[in-house]
């Protein structure tokens, strides 16, 4: 019994053992395929999710990086040439680098873990293996998911980064062409104010003594006068909207007059505000338009010198500004700057006068300054009368050193005044100022010869004369023409002008400083001449003239025709050429380097030996360098040829761009050769009618508003409006110790003759031509004896004009006979002298 009960405990023991053997594998098996049955029917799916997202986030991140990058270049090709702006772009860059980096490193991961799992899915075997592999892709494309969408929010920060540096490029580039324009603006309008005492000097030293400081004060009193009114009123009237129009001379709805009250001591317009279409403010353009107003009246002044009072003179400034000035340069120059009707996104960019509309080009004021100026004072001579004296008693005037010093200030501020008439400071504002010049000296140096032929001398006054004309006659063109155009209205100008001053005597008016004859006729020659001369290529907005009209035509259809063969040749050579420098290039590179690494070699050696040592180094180096160059010198011959071929061919592409739009807006308005000529005579012709007729209305009026006392009185003229006008002198060489002289009112005794002892002696029987040659030749040394009668006279004569001796001292009536007595022995006629 107990034999039987041991061995089934041992039965039972071994059972034991054997039973978790065998269960144990069994069941370790049932669960790792339980296992491997999950992993295989869910972990791939589940990676290639992953896998499809990252895929559409390498998308976005690509596209994002994409984007940064035009960013980039936009922000590269700025007009801005901005330090921080570019120090910003090359940072953005080397982010835009790394981030491609990093997207190109994430592309090569995901194209690994794409084929890892395609191995897995053709992998058969062992399932918990398999399994263990696909989560670790799993996890790998959960990293890669997340780092690439901390890449797409990088490129996103990079592409805002981008778009900011942008704007604040375009931002930099405005700013820094506001403060550009506005700044030449302010000069140009300082320029323009020094026009004024520079007028005032050039009009002073050619009147006579005792009138010199009332001449000037014509001029320096319109900076007051003027001044205060083209602030209160006179910018409205001219630039406000029209508020009187007409449909005439081809235009329709021109304005004749304008007026914003707005604009009255521009009560309306914030200091900051811009004018629109430009970068200015309108303070500024008030400012600069405000010199235009004053000096033109008192241009009209040189016309009437020496004869009219000081406060009539005043108050006809006034009243001319406001009906003559302000009209005609509403008609030429006004926009729609301030029109409320349209929204200020579209202002500034249609002219709203009578002129402007027409097409007229005026570009600083050939119609608006200079024709109304000239006619105005042509008007005011017909009505005022002639200086006493005149034309038998010569005015000599009293200074040519302050005539040709204000010469020189005008041609100074000229410069302003047409430089600045472009409103910025473009390559436009560079052609005008560079035309001002041009015209200024082919008018001075034409005049000085036409001059020298005629009279047989070239004067002071002649030049300085000359200088104005072109100045004039250029002013109406300046931003329409190109240099050669500008130098030949200046000799055009001086010649008319120098025959229209001639002929003043002959048509019997008394143009006392030739207003008329310089700013009139000169301002009337430039307006018609632009016409002729002008060019859509210097400023796309103005026209084609007489010459650049047919010009332009024959240059686009020698581009154009035959399917634009010229273009296609001038492309082929360029290939060509481009292929020949490559060649070369390849062809050359080998035996360059070798060459390259010679001299190098060579340099080395020479730095090597020692010093006072080494000339046959310094040969050799030489040598090396010389070949080195030789063969480099060919390259760039060919590469330099090539260069060439392609500037040709961009020259006429760009040729083909400016005019191809040019002659079709001709084409479509029916413009032809001579169109722009016969707008720019019509409208000078219509300034000159207008600016005559309502002057001579205004002439009157002030004459009668004043009392017939708007022309000074013979005895005040006599006595000089130095002192009757103003109570002083110009020039005090009197000796005494005040500053005011007051004017008597008691007849002179005959002991004090008028003048100091000046006295005018009259020759007849003889011209001017013959008494000056044989004064000339008196004048001259000689080894013989001079003659009596010269010796005589020759210690009273100060200066000689015409037929007229004006001298100093001595008794009248015996210089009188002596130059009677010896310009008739000299001349052979019968000369008599008489005292003026």
């Amino acid at each position: 019994m107990q034999v039987r009960r041991l061995l089934f405990a041992s039965l039972l023991f071994a059972g034991c053992c054997w039973l978790p053997s065998v269960w144990a594998p069994a069941s370790g098996r049932a669960f790792a395929q339980e296992e491997n049955k999950k992993a295989t029917k869910a972990n791939p799916d589940d990676t290639e999710t992953a896998i499809a997202e990252l895929k559409k986030a390498l998308k976005a991140t690509e596209k994002e990086l994409d984007a940064t990058k035009k960013a980039l270049n936009e922000l590269k090709t700025g007009t801005a040439d901005v330090k921080a702006t570019a120090t910003k772009v090359a940072t953005l860059e080397k982010e835009l680098a790394a981030a491609t980096k990093t997207s190109t490193g994430l592309k090569a991961d995901l194209a690994k873990l794409t084929a890892d799992v395609n191995a897995v899915k053709a992998v058969s075997g062992d399932g918990k293996a398999t399994a263990e592999k696909l989560v670790a892709l799993e996890k790998g494309a959960e990293d890669s998911k997340k780092a690439a969408e901390g890449l797409k929010k990088d490129a996103e920060d990079l592409k805002k980064t981008a778009e900011k540096g942008a704007a604040d490029a375009g931002s930099a580039a405005t700013v820094g062409k506001e403060r550009g324009d506005t700044a030449w603006m302010l000069v140009s309008s300082a320029f323009v104010l020094l026009m004024v005492p520079g007028l005032a000097l050039f009009y002073g030293g050619m009147v006579r003594r005792k009138n010199v400081l009332a001449t000037m004060m014509h001029s320096m009193a319109a900076l007051a006068v003027v001044g205060v009114f083209w602030v209160t009123i006179g910018y409205a009237l001219a630039f406000g909207p029209s508020v009187f129009k007409i449909s005439a001379l081809g235009a329709t709805d021109g304005g004749l007059i304008g007026w914003s009250w707005d604009l009255v001591f521009l009560k309306g317009i914030e200091p900051g505000a811009k004018l629109p279409g430009y970068d200015i403010p309108v303070y500024l353009h008030v400012m600069f338009q405000g010199m235009f107003a004053i000096i033109t009246p008192a241009l009209i002044s040189g016309a009437v010198a020496e004869r009219i009072r000081f406060w009539p003179f005043c108050l006809f400034m006034l009243l001319w500004v406001t009906f003559v000035y302000c009209p005609l340069a509403h008609m030429v120059w006004a926009w729609d700057w301030f029109d409320t009707a349209l929204p200020a996104a579209k202002r500034g960019g249609q002219a709203i006068g009578l002129l402007g509309k027409m097409g007229a080009l005026d570009f600083a004021g050939g119609t608006v300054v200079h024709i109304a100026a000239g006619v105005a004072g042509l008007a005011c001579c017909l009505v005022l009368g002639k200086r006493a004296g005149y034309p038998k008693q010569i005015a000599h005037p009293n200074s040519m050193v302050l005539t040709l010093l204000g010469a020189g200030l005008l041609w100074f501020g000229w410069f302003g005044f047409n430089g600045g008439s472009s409103v910025n400071s473009t390559g436009l504002s560079v052609s005008a100022f560079a035309a001002t010049q041009v015209a200024a000296a082919a008018a001075g140096f034409a005049w000085m010869l036409v001059e020298w032929v005629h009279k047989g001398k070239p004067t002071a006054l002649g030049l300085a004369s000359g200088i104005v004309a072109g100045l004039v006659a250029v002013t109406p063109a300046s931003g329409y023409v190109y240099m050669w155009g500008a130098a030949l209205i200046g000799v055009a100008a001086a010649v008319i002008c120098y025959i229209a001053v001639a002929l003043k005597n002959v048509l019997g008016y008394d143009d006392s400083l030739d207003a008329f004859g310089v700013h009139g006729v000169g301002g009337f020659v430039g307006a018609v001449l632009t016409g002729v001369f002008c060019s859509q290529l210097i400023q796309p907005g103005s026209a084609d003239g007489l010459l650049a009209y047919p010009v332009h035509r024959a240059r686009l259809e020698a581009v154009t025709k035959d399917e634009g063969k010229l273009i296609k040749d001038a492309t082929a050579a360029k290939d060509a050429a481009e292929k020949a420098a490559k060649d070369k290039e390849e062809a050359t590179a080998a035996e360059i380097k070798a060459l390259t690494d010679a001299k190098d070699a060579a340099e080395k050696a020479f730095n090597d030996a020692p010093v006072g040592k080494r000339d046959d180094q310094a040969k050799a180096l030489t040598e090396a360098k010389d070949k080195l160059k030789e063969k480099t010198d060919d390259l760039a011959k060919v590469q330099d040829e090539a260069g060439l071929k392609a500037d040709a061919l961009k020259k006429l592409e760009d040729d083909k761009a400016l005019l191809q739009p040019i002659i079709d807006k001709q084409d479509l308005d029916g413009k032809s050769a001579m169109s722009q000529l016969i707008i720019q005579t019509k409208a000078a012709v219509v300034s000159a009618v207008f600016a005559f007729v309502l002057s001579l209305v205004l002439v009157v009026v002030t004459q009668a508003v004043t009392l017939g006392n708007f022309k000074t009185s013979e005895r005040s003229e006599a006595e000089g409006l130095d002192r009757t006008e103003h109570g002083e002198v110009g020039f005090d060489f009197s000796g005494a110790t005040e500053s005011v002289t007051v004017a008597s009112t008691e007849p002179r005794a005959a002991s004090a003759p008028r003048g100091n002892g000046r006295f005018e002696v009259l020759v007849a029987g003889v011209d001017a031509k013959e008494l000056m040659e044989v004064w000339s030749r008196l004048c001259q040394p000689t080894d013989g004896t001079p003659d009596k009668d010269f010796v005589a006279v020759y210690p009273h004569v100060t200066t000689i004009r015409g037929t007229t001796f004006r001298c100093r001292d001595g008794n009248p009536d015996a210089v009188a006979k002596r130059l009677a007595s010896l310009f008739t022995r000299l001349t052979k006629k019968p000369v008599t002298a008489t005292k003026a």
